[in-house]
């Protein structure tokens, strides 16, 4: 399973859903975090920031231990 990050600006459809192409080696489960394009969050992020939180999303495991550590790191 590859290990990256993939990132995209979608469109929402008529149903208000978004669809997303994931490449078969990245593997079955993932964690998405959606953020408004025009949302003062993103306009926020520096690259730092964006590069953080993308690192954050793609190593974060079902391990309460490893969540609490990102958590405090992101947080501060």
């Amino acid at each position: 399973m590859r290990q990256a990050v993939l990132r995209e600006t979608l469109h929402i459809d008529a149903n208000h859903q978004l669809h997303i192409s994931v490449p078969a080696d990245m593997g079955t489960e993932f964690e998405v975090i959606v953020i408004p394009v025009h949302s003062k969050a993103v306009d926020k992020l520096n690259d730092d920031d964006q590069f953080m939180l993308a690192a954050y999303s793609a190593v974060i495991e079902n391990d309460p231990e490893e969540d609490a550590v990102w958590e405090k790191y992101v947080r501060s």
